[in-house]
This record gives structure tokens, C-alpha cells and sequence, in this order.
């Protein structure tokens, strides 16, 4: 039987289903235990097809994040900021960080630390890496209203994780003060990227 070839349409076609399909099955079943033959499923395509874009399912998640995080920002900010017509408020900038760790815009609510050490092992990209962490927090800071010009980038990188984090080991935090523990570590991320009284 003669092998199929995908044009490079087909291709991102499929690569857009498959990371499509992956979020709501990491929603329901976690990390641990999204398979490869359900992420498949859910996008109606051969196992074998996977494996033409992802070596690992680590190195599918990995992507998947990416893929989720990108497709988050432009429901978060308006084409106005994007295109550099107006800067973000402290409040805009907020929600942004509270949707990082919203379970129903989010990936990271629904993964466990152990999954986070497995794609640090499998991955690079998840990895530590300041010089990448300032990269970012300086484009941030640069949408921003009122940005300080002097950032602490190791910091503001941690508490970020933080945020992650936190929203990774809800199960182990007090119910009770959850949503209170979030809003302190935001506040504080807002409080270093912003100038005082903004």
C-alpha cells in the first residue's frame, strides 16, 4: 500500500487538530492519563500520524502549552494593544495573570507537579532560563501603561511560577483561602511591573 503524503496545509491541519483535541482531554483526564491513542481519537486520526509530529507525548504537551498559551493572548488583549495604539491598565494586566491559572481558559489547574517535572526532563523549554524570562517580561512590560523601567525579571519570572504552581497544587492549598493566595501573588507580580500608584 503506497504511503500518504501530506501537503503542508494537510500537515498544520493535522497538527491543529491533534492540539486542539488535547486540552479538553487534559481537562478530563489530566496529563498522566491523556493517552496518544485518545488524543488520536478525539482528532479522528491514526496513531501513526502522531508520531509523524511528536516523538513523545511529553514533547506533545510541551507543544500543546505553547499552542494553548498563544491562542489565550488574543482573548485576553485587544488588537488595539497588539498593534501599539494603547497600552494595558494594571486591572487589564490582572486578568490576564488570573486567566494563567483559570481552569477553564487554563492548562496549568489541570496538570500536577510530577507533570511539570516530567517536562522539564523531557524539555528544555520548561526549563529555567532567565535570559528567555526577561525576553518575555520586558515585551509584557513594554504593553503596559505606566511599566517600571527597571524590572526585576528573577522575580517577577518566579512569582509567576508561583501562580503556576499554586494553581498545579490546588488539592494541597486551603480551599478556603485559594482564590485570596492567587490575588496576593498577582498583586505583587502588578506591584513590580508597574510603577507606584498605578
Amino acid at each position: 500500500m503506497p504511503v500518504r503524503v501530506f501537503t503542508k496545509e494537510e500537515k498544520e491541519e493535522l497538527r491543529s487538530k491533534m492540539l486542539e483535541a488535547g486540552f479538553p482531554l487534559l481537562k478530563e483526564y489530566g496529563m498522566t492519563h491523556t493517552s496518544i491513542s485518545k488524543i488520536t481519537d478525539a482528532a479522528s486520526i491514526g496513531v501513526s500520524t502522531f508520531y509523524n509530529f511528536w516523538k513523545t507525548k511529553e514533547e506533545y504537551m510541551t507543544e500543546l502549552i505553547q499552542y494553548h498559551r498563544a491562542k489565550m493572548l488574543p482573548l485576553l488583549v485587544d488588537k488595539e494593544v497588539l498593534l501599539g495604539k494603547r497600552k494595558l491598565r494594571r486591572d487589564e494586566v490582572k486578568r490576564y495573570f488570573l486567566a494563567l491559572v483559570d481552569e477553564n481558559v487554563s492548562i496549568y489547574p489541570h496538570m500536577t507537579l510530577e507533570d511539570e517535572y516530567k517536562l522539564i526532563k523531557s524539555s528544555d523549554r520548561f526549563s529555567p532560563d532567565l535570559e528567555k524570562e526577561a525576553v518575555i517580561t520586558r515585551k509584557v512590560a513594554q504593553y503596559c501603561e505606566h511599566a517600571r523601567k527597571e524590572l526585576d525579571i528573577g522575580l517577577i519570572a518566579n512569582l509567576t511560577k508561583l501562580l503556576a504552581i499554586a494553581a498545579e497544587s490546588k488539592a494541597q492549598l486551603h480551599e478556603v483561602a485559594y482564590s485570596e493566595t492567587l490575588d496576593v501573588i498577582v498583586e505583587k507580580i502588578l506591584d513590580l511591573i508597574f510603577e507606584e500608584g498605578e
